[in-house]
């Protein structure tokens, strides 16, 4: 197993502002759709992956970025699932602008963006040169558990050993920035299981390790079981035990707990992410897509179907909207704010919105501080140890701030 190694740190957020703008390409298809997910996907076959590949990249053409883009993201479903000249040829199209429009796109040579690309550990590692030679930069690896009854009852279609074999592929092609996904919660789960996942992602020498409680999602095949049988899944207080181990585990190995869910050792921090949580300006594509611009939140078509009909007939793949007022932008970015580990920076606040942030978010300070939720030091407020496990309440004690003069 490989360990802790001294990889250069990307530096990616010190490398982004709040001027460019961040890309998100959803790719759906999957193999098989694990009973827990609730995320736009679809079972993969070649004539539909061919289909898609078209519709997106006739919306990419018809709705060019417009900004520098700093970030991209390839999520879904399973990405690496899809062929590697599939893969080529997105990137290609982002960065394939016409003359007038090339500081608009991918600066052209490798390295110059944060590039992110989701993989399966059950995907045959031999594309991943291929991934390199195509800018990506990022790899994010969907590994879960390293325990394989955990693995089963998940339904997904790896092995533990699978696993660290992938990982280890990554990094002898000359992938040096992985992340690594946890859960928290899956059916069997014990303390102890979780625990071994987590130093497993240690001892490998991952660069970031995502950890997310497992929620139970309606209409989907855990919500049916969940409802059958609730004892099969930890409860709340089990899964708030396991995240305070892996932030534990994970802060004592080095890694800052960034973001609610997200560890990174010093420098491999995602910046794209990081793009959400400081509301900066992403261009989406594909089916389900959600981006934002200028305090315009859209989302795509969630229908397969309904997302390449609607481009093939050159009409609009939105299927909903939103401006956001000024109040609401104010309330959003603070409850974004409060997931990362600086939280409200007040200066930030007054120069980003021109407005007293410690006036604006008083009452929802005093209520929080009042319940150990909050920590405040004169220059921001930021969640308390206790407040992160209770973090959608806190969060939404700042949606609605009080900017009346």
């Amino acid at each position: 197993m490989t360990t802790a190694r001294a990889l250069k740190a990307p530096q990616w957020p010190q490398r982004t502002s709040d001027a460019g703008i961040g890309c998100y390409v959803h790719l759906p298809f999957c193999h098989r759709i694990c009973p827990y997910c609730d995320f736009s996907v679809v079972v993969y076959d070649e004539r539909r992956s061919v289909r898609y590949l078209s519709a997106l990249l006739h919306e990419i053409g018809r709705m060019p970025a417009p900004a520098t883009l700093q970030t991209l993201y390839f999520g879904g479903g399973t990405p690496s699932l899809l062929p590697v000249s599939h893969i080529d040829r997105l990137a290609a199209a982002l960065r394939s602008r016409p003359a007038e429009e090339a500081e608009r796109s991918f600066r052209d040579h490798p390295g110059a963006i944060e590039f992110t690309m989701e993989a399966n550990p059950a995907r045959d590692a031999s594309d991943l040169s291929a991934w390199l030679q195509a800018r990506v930069n990022r790899l994010s690896i969907g590994v879960q558990s390293f325990d394989d009854r955990e693995l089963h009852a998940l339904g997904r279609d790896h092995t533990a050993e699978q696993a660290l074999k992938f990982y280890e592929a990554a990094r002898a092609v000359g992938f040096d920035n992985i992340s690594l996904d946890l859960i928290a919660g899956s059916p069997g789960q014990t303390i102890e299981s979780f625990k071994r996942s987590v130093t497993t992602a240690v001892a490998c020498g991952a660069d970031h390790v995502s950890v997310y409680g497992l929620a139970i999602e309606d209409n989907t095949p855990y919500a049916a079981w969940h409802g059958r049988d609730p004892r099969a899944f930890p409860d709340d207080d089990a899964v708030a035990a396991a995240l305070e181990i892996a932030d534990d585990i994970l802060t004592d190995a080095g890694f800052i707990h960034y973001e609610l869910s997200n560890f990174a050792r010093p420098g491999f921090e995602c910046a794209h992410n990081i793009g959400y949580w400081r509301q900066r300006d992403c261009i989406a594509y594909g089916l389900s897509a959600s981006g934002y611009r200028a305090g315009l939140r859209y989302r795509n078509l969630r229908s397969f179907d309904a997302y390449c009909n609607a481009v093939e007939r050159e009409q609009e793949p939105r299927e909903e909207e939103e401006r956001l007022g000024f109040a609401a932008r104010v309330g959003e970015a603070a409850m974004l704010a409060l997931r990362l580990r600086e939280g409200i920076e007040y200066a930030d606040f007054r120069r980003r919105f021109a407005i007293d942030p410690e006036r604006a978010f008083a009452r929802a300070v005093k209520k929080c501080l009042a319940a150990d939720l909050l920590e405040v030091d004169g220059e921001s407020v930021r969640l308390s140890k206790r407040g992160r496990l209770l973090a959608n309440s806190v969060c939404a004690e700042f949606l609605a701030p009080d900017l009346s003069s």
